[in-house]
């Protein structure tokens, strides 16, 4: 026959009042005992008293107390609530189990718990096998990696759209985080193209797979990427150590391409061009600031059609570099039909040897542009 509160209370209270740990365990165990059996209806008073004697234990209990009582509830899930808001502040060697497991507390005893706790805490909360918005919005706004992709990881986690968008806009900087967010179902093909260009090669390959994104979108997501990362950048346009961590990072993620070039110009970032199109055309920083501050654009002319730029796109990135040379920005008709005619007489193949004679000796183009000079007269 079932032990019950009521024929257990007086024995209880007696037990408290002892304040031994001997007596503090027994009546510890007790009540796991009483709560684990079903216990019995309580009066109203009785339920008082009941959480009286809880309360008393859990702020008087040492931890060998507490890790008793744990124990004792083998069914971790069906500890009272009290009992267990209590336990779960303990120590996270205490606290642990019933954050996974307890069915009893409510998502804002577990809110309380992450807003309050260390990031320990909020792990063992993104174990447990469901969890709401309102606490996964909690855990991932703790800015805590690890508890992030404790989060992503657990299927049974609901994300809300502000949950997406914190995981999504760390999961630039986390590596961790990027397989198993993109895997999610919650997922849109928005987020997934706000990350594309963000993640490795064959989660790449998995997003357009899983998403069916067309070649436009990539385009669209790839300009998106680029203004959204040089905004974070805006006060840094002239540190060219900032700029050449800048060109490093659209390298590695294979962002560098001339189809970007002008809108890095739009944006005004004439060092950050620079350096990228000294990359792509394979000549040094110091010959590429030379070249787009030459007059007349035959070196500029030269490079674009190395490197594959069309016609259309050699016209705008000229008329763009213009700005970023120092003094008079202005450019004279002359010079542009200049820069065009020399564009118009060159082949890829001419260009691509001009730029590896440039490579090997840099006088090579000086020389050319006292030429060049000469050839296209003044145009102030």
């Amino acid at each position: 026959m079932a032990i019950t509160i009521k024929e257990t209370l007086p024995t209880m209270f007696a037990l408290a009042r002892e304040h031994t740990e001997m007596s503090r365990i027994q009546l510890a165990g007790m009540l796991a005992d009483v709560f684990l059996q079903g216990g019995a209806d309580l009066t109203l008073r009785e339920e008082e008293q009941v959480n009286e004697l809880i309360n008393s234990l859990m702020a008087n209990a040492s931890p060998k107390v507490r890790i008793h009582l744990v124990k004792k509830f083998t069914d971790i899930g069906k500890m009272p609530r009290q009992i267990a808001a209590n336990l779960v502040k303990d120590d996270i060697d205490i606290a642990r189990p019933i954050l996974i497991s307890s069915r009893t507390l409510t998502d804002e005893d577990l809110v309380h718990v992450i807003e309050n706790k260390g990031s320990d805490h909020a792990i063992a909360i993104a174990q447990r096998a469901k969890i709401n918005e309102a606490v996964a919005d909690a855990l991932v706004t703790t800015g805590d990696i690890r508890v992030m992709q404790a989060v992503v990881e657990n299927l049974g986690a609901d994300l809300s759209s502000v949950a997406v968008n914190v995981v999504s806009n760390a999961a630039r900087y986390s590596v961790g985080l990027r397989k198993p967010f993109l895997a999610r179902s919650e997922i849109t093909t928005e987020i997934a193209l706000k990350l594309y260009w963000w993640v490795e090669q064959d989660l790449r390959r998995y997003t357009l797979s899983r998403f069916g994104i067309t070649s436009g979108q990539i385009d669209q997501a790839l300009s998106k990427t680029i203004t959204d990362f040089l905004d974070s950048h805006a006060h840094e346009k002239s540190n060219d150590k900032i700029m050449e961590q800048v060109a490093d990072w659209m390298q590695v993620h294979a962002a560098l391409t001339p189809q970007i070039l002008p809108q890095i110009l739009r944006m005004g970032y004439f060092r950050l061009f620079n350096m990228l199109l000294a990359r792509m055309a394979g000549l040094t920083l110091t010959l590429i600031d030379t070249i787009t501050n030459e007059v007349g654009g035959r070196g500029l002319a030269a490079v674009c059609r190395a490197i594959g730029i069309e016609k259309a796109g050699f016209i705008s990135l000229f008329l763009l570099s213009r700005g970023g040379r120092p003094g008079e920005q202005i450019v004279h008709p002359r010079e542009l039909s200049f820069a065009l005619a020399t564009f118009d007489r060159m082949n890829q193949a001419t260009a691509k040897e001009l730029l590896k004679s440039w490579s090997v000796d840099p006088s090579y183009f000086r020389n050319h542009k006292e030429e060049t000079c000469t050839e296209s007269h003044d145009y102030a």
